[in-house]
């Protein structure tokens, strides 16, 4: 029965967001602001969507996937060179928004720690919108774009950080010196991992893969779901894990191909993330 409901509620979200996305596709407004209006309707309004926890499922989904097909449209050596840049980049957003933050925290009469916290919260920025605009204008690939994922890379990063210190600072224990190395140490590993299974595994088995186009559409959606998993189970984000996942794959011959058969799984679950935005 449960199930049946779930289809119902999907089957009446889709029909809403397609009139929606169709009338604002008429008064020429980009379709994600179609795709949140919808999540208010089917929400707070109509309250359509009883099963949170499946459409939190597919919103994930939808996520991992975006990210997985912007990874694997990268260029390796452009990361590389545009390394130095995305961190000065995200260090001096960081500092502006830090200390424009505390300074008007502290006006407003916060104290200094709430101060820290919430200008440190003004620094990050949504993945998920940035990189849906920047895939939905085709401009994954050009240079401002590339930089600009680069810098959300770095508020990944320093996300993870601030979550352990502020539950380190919660518990009273203080900044466990300890958990951050663990983490790094975490984070080496698994770069060291996809390296060496993306040169010398990963070849070899889309060979055998691309000889189907099912097992080839098969491989890619485990390889970048594992993948995020396994970043997910170190103590990172899904997303980053999905990114870095397509970016293993992005020196294939086939990548191009792999992410054609990917985008409109993508597509769909990536509507339902925005609908759920909207709904919550």
């Amino acid at each position: 029965m449960h199930s049946q409901e779930i289809f119902t509620e999907l089957s009446l979200v889709l029909v809403i967001v397609a009139a929606v996305a169709g009338l604002m596709r008429l008064l020429r407004q980009p379709l994600i602001l179609g795709y949140i209006l919808t999540g208010v309707i089917v929400g707070p309004l109509l309250h359509i969507i009883q099963s949170r926890e499946a459409f939190e499922g597919f919103s994930q989904i939808g996520i991992a996937l975006l990210l997985f097909i912007v990874g694997m449209g990268m260029n390796i050596a452009t990361i590389k060179t545009l390394g130095k840049v995305s961190i000065l980049t995200a260090l001096a957003r960081f500092l502006v928004a830090g200390s424009v933050g505390i300074g008007i925290l502290l006006l407003l009469g916060y104290s200094v720690a709430t101060a820290i916290v919430l200008s440190t919260a003004l620094f990050f920025s949504s993945t998920i919108i940035t990189l849906k605009v920047l895939s939905d204008k085709k401009e994954i690939t050009r240079l401002h774009s590339q930089i600009a994922i680069g810098v959300l890379l770095v508020e990944d990063v320093v996300a993870t950080l601030a979550i352990l210190v502020v539950a380190a600072l919660g518990k009273g224990n203080g900044i466990d010196i300890g958990d951050i190395s663990i983490l790094g140490l975490k984070a080496m590993g698994l770069g060291v991992l996809l390296y060496v299974v993306g040169v010398y595994v990963i070849p070899k088995l889309s060979k055998r893969f691309a000889q189907n186009q099912e097992l080839l559409f098969l491989f890619a959606v485990a390889w970048g779901f594992g993948v995020a998993t396994l970043f997910e189970k170190a103590g990172f984000s899904h997303e980053v894990g999905a990114l870095f996942a397509g970016i293993s794959l992005a020196g294939l011959t086939y990548a191009t191909e792999m992410a054609s058969r990917l985008k409109p799984l993508r597509d769909f679950f990536v509507v339902l993330f925005f609908v759920s935005l909207g709904e919550s």
